[in-house]
């Protein structure tokens, strides 16, 4: 892998981990483009890096449940866990073949189509996150493992249509992208270590784990500041018409 590919697929993952445009997704599709090569070991660079973001920009409220851990919050993150920890298992055990990318179109229609519905059906009657809002969210996030379903876009979709406010709903799945990129990073850590993927070199793998944490600290802090008053429907436009294009090029013989 060369630098200048780290450099992009750093940027990919660190952009789309936080906005709702689906990371897994981009990365796939840069893959198919030629862009790269599915490195497991780069994959968990990138994770970590985003994590380091994540764990700056949301450092206070982080540091409050350090403090209090025995909290409502703390018990709703574990609460979505559960489910989605459930799904991401037996996509990975059942149906391996569609986190290839066999869904890919699909992936990002159904992104839009969750980003179009926080919008246009959310509830009118505004409520706190409660256990079931939170296990309902880890069933959104556990569809996510699919490749081209935005992790955040489907967590925030689920909460704001039971009623919880967007900024809430935002500040909630980032706070819930933590556990879920620790356990995604020690799971393919425990593949890289039987010996499943090859190593990247050392410029490659620092060039592609900066670009991903600047990136990913640029998104999350620019998420946080679009969510208090702007539409995703920008966003839902976006993944709409590159699932469309996914779908219907093969139809003409273009194959991605």
């Amino acid at each position: 892998m060369s630098w200048w590919e780290a450099l992009i697929l750093g940027l990919a993952q660190g952009l789309g981990e936080f906005l709702p445009i689906s990371s897994s997704g981009h990365l796939l599709l840069l893959e198919k483009l030629g862009v790269g090569v599915p490195d497991m070991a780069f994959n968990i660079a990138v994770h970590v890096a985003t994590l380091a973001a994540v764990v700056i920009v949301m450092r206070k409220r982080i540091w409050a449940l350090v403090r209090r851990p025995f909290q409502k919050t703390t018990l709703y993150i574990v609460l979505a866990c559960v489910p989605t920890v459930a799904i991401a298992a037996v996509f990975k055990f059942a149906f391996p073949q569609l986190l290839e990318g066999k869904l890919l179109g699909f992936g990002f229609v159904l992104t839009a189509c969750l980003l179009f519905a926080s919008e246009k059906l959310k509830s009118d009657k505004t409520r706190f996150l409660t256990a079931k809002i939170s296990i309902l969210t880890g069933v959104f996030q556990g569809i996510s493992v699919l490749p081209g379903v935005s992790r955040s876009g489907a967590t925030i979709s689920a909460m704001t249509l039971c009623g919880v406010p967007k900024q809430d709903a935002a500040d909630f799945s980032f706070l819930l992208s933590i556990p879920i990129i620790i356990g995604s990073a020690a799971v393919e850590g425990a593949e890289l270590y039987t010996g499943a993927a090859p190593i990247v070199g050392a410029l490659p793998l620092a060039v592609g784990m900066s670009s991903a944490f600047i990136s990913g600290l640029a998104a999350v802090t620019l998420f946080l500041k679009l969510v208090k008053g702007r539409s995703l429907l920008p966003f839902a436009a976006y993944t709409l018409t590159l699932g469309v294009a996914l779908t219907v090029f093969p139809l003409f013989g273009v194959n991605i």
